[in-house]
């Protein structure tokens, strides 16, 4: 079975938080944090690490963008 791939911006909803206050908790501003839930850019490591952090969602559930 298909294990289940959140992307930055559902993560963000399960948390209740606005764009605004996940880009702040990942590190990037808020057009970088934009860019990335677009699929604009490619998430780098350590912002995934973050989103891993302050969700606890494990890295393998996340869903990589761009």
């Amino acid at each position: 079975m298909d294990e289940v791939k959140l992307s930055i911006e559902a993560i963000r909803v399960m948390l209740n938080i606005s764009r605004a206050e996940m880009a702040e908790r990942i590190g990037v501003n808020l057009d970088r944090y934009n860019r990335l839930a677009s699929g604009e850019s490619k998430m780098l490591a350590t912002e995934l690490y973050k989103l891993h952090e302050i969700s606890g969602v494990p890295f393998e559930n996340i869903k990589p963008t761009a």
